[in-house]
């Protein structure tokens, strides 16, 4: 089985990745790891490609970018080799090349943003202005998180600015200092940040600003320093996007090969943290990642 991974990237994909390979070594199957350098897409479509010219089983594609893969998942389709999606969706325009893709398997994006966009609802419900943290233009993920904040939110919750930080903390740190500067008369109470590293440079920008405890920060991933965070005071919500499916996904690729029917479209669990259970979560050191 081919693996063509996302890379360093942070706590959430470090915990993904190493799950999804011990999961497949566990099942007995021969994984071979490809992961890519900054989003670099180009390798990824080079590790595709050869994997499909090695003949492997079956090819395990978690993308950078959503779109660009119609002609390898073509490839993929005219030999016979079955691709499984997770983390991230990709959009696929050609009828043969979407033959290729069995399954995706990873927790749901737009959960993600709704569940963010409620927490905002609920702590003000006479409204209130704020900004989103984004990822890097162009991601399923992105625009996921987007339509889910877009479902839920509140008629009288304002979004100032929405910029990306490229799930970057140092970067986010910039940028939040930049929009609170910007926007300091129009009293911003609240910043969703699309990952978690994002949302703990936000906190850097509004603990220097002054700010802590007047405007609330959403993240989503669960990873450690967040939960941490969160029992800290410097953020207010964490909503967790489970890294954990390597078992799921090995299943699904064994499941296929042995000629069982595989779903479309498995969806990993995932749950919401406030300090209290974040504490708890933490004190039992049950956390991956």
């Amino acid at each position: 089985v081919g693996f063509v991974a996302v890379g360093p990237e942070g706590g959430f994909r470090t915990a993904n990745e190493k799950d999804i390979q011990k999961a497949f070594e566990d099942a007995g199957f021969d994984l071979t790891y490809s992961p890519t350098q900054n989003n670099d897409q180009q390798k990824q479509i080079q590790a595709f490609n050869k994997f499909v010219n090695d003949e492997v089983d079956a090819i395990i594609l978690s993308s950078t970018e959503d779109s660009g893969w119609d002609d390898s998942l073509k490839k993929a389709a005219e030999a016979e080799i079955p691709v499984f999606t997770v983390d991230r969706n990709v959009d696929v325009k050609d009828a043969e090349a979407k033959k290729a893709i069995v399954a995706h398997i990873g927790p749901s994006n737009v959960w993600c943003g709704e569940q963010a966009a409620e927490f905002v609802n609920k702590n003000f419900p006479d409204g209130a202005n704020g900004f989103i943290l984004e990822g890097p233009a162009g991601l399923s993920v992105v625009k996921d998180r987007g339509t889910g904040w877009g479902n839920k939110v509140a008629s009288n919750v304002k979004v100032l600015e929405s910029q990306s930080a490229n799930w970057s903390t140092d970067e986010a740190k910039t940028v939040t200092a930049g929009l609170l500067d910007k926007y300091k008369s129009d009293n911003p109470q609240f910043i969703f940040a699309q990952n978690d590293e994002m949302g703990l440079g936000a906190a850097q920008a509004v603990d220097a600003a002054g700010l802590k405890g007047k405007v609330k920060i959403i993240t989503i991933d669960g990873t450690k320093n967040a939960l941490q965070a969160l029992v800290d005071g410097d953020l207010s919500y964490v909503i967790e996007y489970n890294p954990i499916f390597g078992k799921e996904t090995a299943q699904a690729v064994k499941d296929y090969l042995d000629g069982k029917t595989v779903e479309k479209d498995i969806e990993i669990e995932s749950k919401t943290f406030d300090a209290a259970s974040a504490k708890e979560a933490l004190d039992n050191n049950t956390r991956a990642y």
